[in-house]
């Protein structure tokens, strides 16, 4: 599989726009809904003139709609799912489940590589640095070791059995919190020896992994790129990854669900990547302190054969960039991913206070290194601080504005655990938040 996405990449260069995206959407998605028997079992849909006509006369999929149904249900009626996935035609992949429970997803053999690499193939200094004239591409990996429908890459493995052809999968503890000095100077010299031209990296992790090597005198030593993805940046990270490393760092967004749905490009726009999804943005209907023109992301897959999504709920807030130019698809352009909606405070008025701008709150206070809201009602919320030096009163006084009419408590903390995916979380709401009437066009 490897050796195949090598080869397919040699020479790409950057992804072309696709023209015709509107009509290839639309018929994608009346296909899957004639032809994958989850949908068709539940009338299929009725198509209109144009894909947002259609759109709209579906309803949206949740998480627990997908969980509820079997696997047979998500491929066509002459298709063996068993057999599939004896043979690896198919893969079973279970998500990490950050906020809500895991989900196992159907893939067809190889999908996650090929629209990963197109994906970030719209930049186009990753797509040069991907072709790496007189040398072959070398991508490391730094996130958690929990994937897939097990564990892998977890306990005393050597370089070479981590190293899966381009890839090399740098870390084998389930939370950098108890990364010992010996682990982290290891994945500085495996960086090194595997001369690492991009870096896929969960930027906890890479900003833990950045301040031993500060420590040390050391540098994140990659050739090409960083690209930040699994879980949502925050300034601290970036300042502690700075700190050993001053290449060029984008961001990537994508879920194991639906695949790559935007990359940012040299402008610092995150532009929707082409042929693998249509992406509806559903404006919010309450007020955003913080942050503009937020809308929740609602993806419908496009080049999966084996269960296609419609109108599913990923669960992640955006920022839409109404002054950027779309670049690859009729999907506008993002100015930033907010974080994960139930990962936003919900104040007493019913405004919503989303990951970015709590962080974008934060942003000037240098000694701030992690933090983490718990909120378990809306009139209060504990702040953990992890820092250099005492900003507890600095974090208070940049919050306060922001959060009116909710208490706070800041406290400071040696440590932030991760979650038991692997991933770390900026805010940790306790009570739900109702989707069909914060967004438009959700109702239906």
């Amino acid at each position: 599989m490897q050796t195949q996405l090598v080869a397919e990449n040699k020479s790409l260069g950057q992804t072309p726009k696709d023209p015709n995206h509107e009509r290839r959407a639309l018929d994608a998605i009346v296909r899957a809904a004639t032809e994958i028997p989850f949908y068709s079992k539940r009338g299929g849909v009725a198509r209109g003139d144009t894909l947002a006509q259609t759109l709209s006369g579906m309803p949206i999929l949740f998480k627990k709609d997908v969980r509820a149904a079997l696997p047979k249900a998500w491929v066509t009626k002459d298709r063996d799912t068993r057999a599939e996935l004896l043979s690896g035609s198919l893969e079973l992949v279970e998500t990490s489940g950050s906020t809500e429970e895991r989900l196992r997803i159907l893939w067809d053999k190889g999908w996650w590589l090929r629209q990963e690499a197109r994906a970030m193939r719209t930049n186009s200094l990753v797509a040069r640095a991907m072709d790496s004239v007189g040398s072959p591409y070398k991508e490391a990996i730094l996130t958690t070791p929990v994937c897939g429908g097990g564990v892998c890459h977890t306990g005393d493995l050597t370089f070479d059995e981590r190293l899966d052809e381009p890839h090399l999968f740098l870390n084998m503890r389930p939370d950098p919190t108890f990364w010992a000095a010996d682990d982290m100077t290891r994945m500085l010299d495996e960086l090194a020896r595997h001369q690492t031209v991009g870096l896929e990296a969960d930027p906890a992790y890479l900003a833990a992994l950045a301040e031993h090597a500060h420590q040390q005198g050391r540098k994140i030593e990659v050739g090409g790129f960083v690209q930040l993805t699994y879980a949502q940046t925050t300034q601290a990270h970036l300042r502690s990854i700075r700190r050993a490393y001053a290449g060029p760092i984008f961001q990537l967004y994508g879920a194991s669900e639906v695949g790559v749905l935007f990359m940012q490009g040299e402008d610092g726009w995150l532009h929707h990547a082409p042929l693998t999804t249509h992406v509806e943005l559903l404006r919010v209907k309450v007020p955003t302190p913080g942050s503009v023109d937020v809308a929740l992301v609602v993806v419908s897959t496009l080049d999966r054969a084996a269960q296609p999504l419609l109108r599913f709920v990923v669960g992640d807030l955006v920022s839409v960039a109404n002054e950027a130019t779309a670049r690859f698809t009729t999907v506008p352009s993002l100015r930033s991913v907010e974080g994960r909606l139930q990962d936003a405070v919900v104040r007493p008025d019913g405004a919503i206070v989303t990951c970015a701008a709590i962080d974008r709150a934060l942003a000037k206070i240098e000694g701030l290194v992690q933090f983490q809201l718990q909120q378990r009602e809306p009139s209060a919320v504990e702040i953990d601080v992890v820092a250099r030096g005492d900003v507890n009163a600095d974090v208070k006084r940049a919050l306060e504005p922001l959060l009116h009419g909710v208490r706070l408590e800041v406290r400071s903390a040696t440590a932030i655990a991760a979650e038991a995916s692997g991933k770390f979380r900026v805010v940790r709401r306790s009570f739900p938040i109702d989707v069909q009437a914060t967004f438009e066009a959700a109702e239906s």
